[in-house]
């Protein structure tokens, strides 16, 4: 043992020789020991650590990461990115299902001979899994330093990377080791789920006690021979029945063995064991060397058909990328099923952690992506908290060439990958963030689509600007020059720009740093005798280059300098269509080909082809007065959006028998070096029957409404990218026409009968300001509104809060109303339909902004509908008498609601409270109240039984409906007005 850490510091000393002056590195060497109690989910080790000082510094302590205590709090930075990121799994856990490591005792090895040992202090940071192990004395540049502990970790439940699913083991990130010490100093991450790793390199020597019957896989090679020829009599083994331990896992054995795991130039270790385990290897060799590899999968039985491709996806993996960038330098790859949260897959050094999945090409993506990171991760360490393009992007333009998408998913986008539908819609929203960005500054959504997607697809179009051979020899030299080393972002460049002869300063400077989505555009194209002349506008704002080429397969193509504005480009052919190269990270496909002709399609549809598309699906409706309605919605409604939108939808109606419909017109401008995020210029406009009578005729006549709304929208951006709020500021104004009737008293029976009278047309204007903030735990909201028009003004605040219990889905609802009204008219009544309202319903509804089943109704059940607008009451109070809780001075409500711990049981509490200026009853000013239970379904229906009522109300409802009261007392409410037509495409990014 002795001998073998001398060894190792011959080779860091040889190391040190070898590097430039201005480049450094330190290097820890690691003996570890660990048992697992798979009883209780325990691990007890003990760990030893030469440390190697090879920087100019000297240093008097050292960071360690003691990541198991991520799960120890749910105080930790984990759980709070964990929250941020809308997974709460772990902070609603129970207190077992947690994890630490204690039992330290961190001391410097004197001697190795006499095993003296000086006990070192531990000073703790503002992070439970970060300590400052203090240094008895300072360790010179160019000296070591053997520091060793016990330790115990409680293995927590599976909500990350580590921890124990029953007696399945994923032991990852689970011992003490020190933090990366580099020429920007110390980096003391915190443990995170949105963030990978950045650790020193080293030898590992790793020993392993557990019941001999587990499967034991880990990183680097087993000293053991007994070990590797069981496992070898495992792969030989023909496929269980694939029911096999689908529902139980064998008693663990009573003995106990040890394995030892070796590997050098590493800079982590992990290992994971299960006793239900299939085991398939393979040896073969590593292209261009004289090297073989032995590839290891384990993987349950019920999976064993998505895993029959798994040695082969390790294989090609190792065989592309060992010529495309360089020769794998150890002696086994390894691909294992787990049970993993954060994300599909976790790559270690030598091995990798897959998520359970039926589907083969999930499987074969998943090992090639996470094989692909022995290069980009393992052998060349850039620090992937802070840049993980380095890592993640390169790792998955390389995943792209080995394995590209073919699933059912990429032939219905035309050949792109699902993972360019997410990139096309947020940059079509404008939400992107650079791809140089740090790990954790990324919103949830961005980290994937910027660094898998978009960071991987602007690699592509580099290699196809430098040309393939040129970019793969830049790659290689990468490798060659910084394997086993810490790059940052400028050696990258460096090398890169050293082999290619044009320039790349649109790459780097330009591209990487930039938020700004890029968008190429075909615009006039013309023939002469000397070939095709083509314009291409650039919309992007960043000088970068563009590729045209024709779609007949040729190789006739032409690539421009970067360039803003408008490039004209030659090609020497005259026959075919006129296309932007694909390799070209270009979201918006719709301009860039020669011919934009406009398709027709059924339903709906994705916006990811050439043309401009308009979608055609049946229109169905309903409402007491025009009975059922039949027609077409007509729509360009897509992902990516588009930034001008429309949807409309015109319905013959069966019971007036006339036209009715709805629909909108929108168009968003983005702002960029801007405070604001988008203006949005929007026309709504609806037309429907709201009532009718058929008094002494046989039969109705009908009122209808016409409503023309234009929108002026300004959104504000965010304060920060992570932030979950959201702002806005609007001006709508509203043309309202509403058909009216008259009553004639016929001269010759004295019946009175409807006709047709004067339309009356009222003019409004709102103003609004609305705050978010869309945080998972206790989200709230307000809105500011004043409301305008000829007889009235109406200011009014409302807010709205969730209190999270220390539940799942469970909380507290509060909502809060504060009103005023200016009465404007000339006669008090005149203004009668526009106060301030405690239950809102149909008649209040003066802007036409709810959907009504029978809007004018005061009887039967439509008449029984609310909205939860102004005061928010759930008692309904428009029923055949004058409608009671009305202000016209001003009004205060206070609403509550609490889920109830009945599981998924759809159910709340609710409680209503109310005072206001004008009191619902003459005996003046007064509080008011009801409470009962609401059924709700989904986000949009909801059912409400009132209990108990203030006398107001008891009263109103005897005075209305002497019998029968329980159930003419029942309300519901249609929350339709919570679908964002426009945004329907963030539903699908949610997922």
């Amino acid at each position: 043992m002795k001998t073998c850490f001398l060894l190792a510091g011959l080779f860091c000393a040889a190391l040190t020789q070898a590097q430039p002056a201005s480049y450094w590195q330190q290097r820890v060497d690691t003996r570890l020991s660990v048992t697992l109690d798979d009883h209780h989910h325990f691990l007890r080790g003990h760990i030893t650590l030469d440390y190697y000082n090879q920087s100019p510094d000297t240093l008097t302590y050292i960071y360690f990461h003691l990541y198991p205590n991520a799960y120890s709090s749910d105080r930790s930075a984990y759980t709070r990115q964990a929250v941020e990121n809308g997974n709460t799994d772990f902070y609603f856990s129970k207190r077992e299902q947690g994890g630490y490591i204690d039992s330290l005792e961190f001391s410097r090895l004197v001697t190795v001979q006499t095993e003296e040992r000086i006990r070192l202090g531990v000073v703790e940071t503002e992070h439970p899994d970060v300590v400052k192990v203090m240094l008895d004395q300072p360790l010179l540049p160019a000296t070591h330093i053997v520091i060793s502990t016990p330790f115990r970790v409680k293995i927590p439940s599976v909500f990350s990377r580590m921890g124990h699913s029953g007696q399945a083991y994923y032991i990852s990130q689970w011992f003490p080791k020190p933090a990366v010490y580099d020429g920007e100093g110390w980096h003391p991450y915190p443990y995170l789920d949105q963030g990978e790793f950045y650790s020193e390199y080293g030898s590992y020597e790793v020993s392993v006690s557990l019941p001999e019957n587990y499967i034991l896989m880990a990183t680097g090679n087993i000293l053991e021979p007994e070990e590797c020829q069981w496992l070898d009599s495992l792969a030989a083994l023909p496929l269980p029945a694939d029911t096999l331990y689908k529902t139980y896992t064998p008693e663990s054995s009573a003995a106990y063995k040890t394995v030892t795991f070796t590997e050098d130039n590493v800079h982590d270790f992990a290992w994971f064991a299960d006793k239900r385990w299939v085991v398939r290897k393979e040896v073969f060799a590593v292209p261009g060397t004289h090297d073989r590899v032995s590839a290891y999968t384990c993987f349950s039985p019920q999976h064993q058909k998505a895993w029959n491709g798994g040695i082969g996806a390790l294989k090609t993996t190792v065989e592309s990328l060992s010529r495309w960038v360089g020769p794998y330098p150890y002696k086994t790859i390894k691909a294992v099923e787990g049970l993993l949260v954060a994300g599909s897959a976790m790559e270690y050094p030598t091995i990798t952690l897959v998520g359970g999945s039926d589907d083969p090409e999930y499987i074969h993506t998943c090992v090639v992506h996470e094989a692909g990171h022995n290069w980009f991760y393992g052998i060349i360490g850039s620090n992937e908290r802070r840049y993980p393009w380095m890592d993640e992007s390169i790792n998955s333009f390389y995943e792209h060439r080995i394995a590209p998408d073919t699933g059912r998913g990429s032939k219905a986008l035309g050949g792109l990958s699902l993972n360019y539908l997410s990139y096309a819609m947020m940059a079509a929203k404008h939400t992107l963030m650079p791809v140089s960005s740090a790990s954790d500054s990324f919103p949830y959504i961005n980290y994937a689509t910027d660094i898998y997607g978009k960071g991987a697809f602007y690699f592509e179009w580099l290699s196809a600007y430098m040309g393939p051979e040129h970019f793969q020899s830049a790659m290689q030299a990468y490798y060659e020059t910084w394997k086993f080393r810490h790059p940052q972002p400028r050696d990258f460049e460096a090398l890169f720009r050293k082999h290619s002869d044009k320039s790349l300063d649109w790459f780097f400077d330009e591209l990487l740093p930039s938020d700004r989505p890029v968008d190429f555009a075909i615009g006039k194209v013309r023939r002469d005798a000397t070939g095709t002349y083509v314009q291409v506008k650039n919309k992007s704002g960043l000088k970068l280059p563009v590729q045209v080429q024709l779609d007949d397969g040729s190789s006739a193509s032409a690539w421009s300098e970067p360039f803003t504005g408008t490039a004209e480009l030659h090609l020497a052919e005259q026959e075919g269509q006129v296309v932007i190269n694909p390799d070209i990270a270009d979201y918006n496909r719709n301009n860039n080909s020669e011919y934009m002709p406009l398709r027709i399609r059924p339903f709906a549809g994705m916006n990811m082809h050439t043309g401009y598309k308009t979608w055609l699906l049946p229109a169905l409706g309903y409402n007491v007065y025009d009975r059922f309605m039949l027609g077409m919605v007509v729509h360009n409604l897509s992902v990516p959006k588009n930034k001008f939108q429309y949807a409309l939808a015109p319905m013959y109606t069966f019971g007036s028998q006339t036209f009715a419909g709805t629909g909108f017109l929108s168009y968003e401008f983005f702002h960029q070096e801007s405070w604001l995020h988008t203006t949005e210029l929007r026309l709504e406009g609806k037309t429907f029957a709201y009532d009718r009578n058929n008094l002494n005729i046989d039969h109705y006549k009908y009122k209808r409404f016409f409503k023309l709304a234009p929108e002026i929208v300004w959104t504000l951006k965010p304060p920060f990218a992570r932030s979950a709020v959201h702002r806005s500021l609007s001006l709508t104004g509203f043309w309202i026409n509403e058909g009216q009737l008259s009553f004639r008293q016929d001269a010759v029976d004295s019946l009175y009968r409807p006709e047709t009278a004067p339309d009356v047309t009222q003019l409004y204007a709102r103003l609004r300001y609305r705050h978010e903030h869309n945080r998972t735990l206790n989200p709230f909201d307000y809105t500011f509104e004043g409301q305008f028009g000829r007889q009235f003004a109406k200011l009014s605040l409302t807010a709205n809060l969730r209190i999270d219990y220390h539940m799942k889905n469970k909380g507290l609802h509060v909502r809060a109303f504060a009103g005023k009204f200016f009465n404007l008219a000339a006669q008090p009544y005149d203004s009668y339909r526009y106060r301030l309202a405690s239950t809102f319903n149909g008649y209040n509804d003066y802007l036409y902004e709810d959907t009504y089943l029978g809007r004018s109704e005061t009887m039967g059940f439509p008449a029984q509908q609310i909205s939860l607008r102004e005061g928010g009451f759930k008692i309904n109070t428009l029923q055949y008498a004058n409608q009671i809780g009305l202000s016209d001075d001003w009004l205060f409500t206070l609403n509550l609601k609490t889920d109830l711990p009945l599981g998924w049981l759809p159910v709340r509490l609710f409680a209503d409270l109310g005072t206001s200026g004008a009191a619902p009853v003459p005996e003046g000013a007064r509080i008011y109240y009801a409470a009962g239970v609401e059924l709700f379904l989904g986000s949009y229906f909801s059912l409400y039984v009132p209990v108990v009522m203030s006398k107001e109300y008891s009263d109103y409802q005897k005075s209305v409906f002497p019998k029968d009261r329980f159930w003419h007392s029942i309300s519901f409410a249609l929350h339709l007005d919570r679908i964002a037509w426009t945004n329907l495409g963030d539903k699908l990014l949610q997922f």
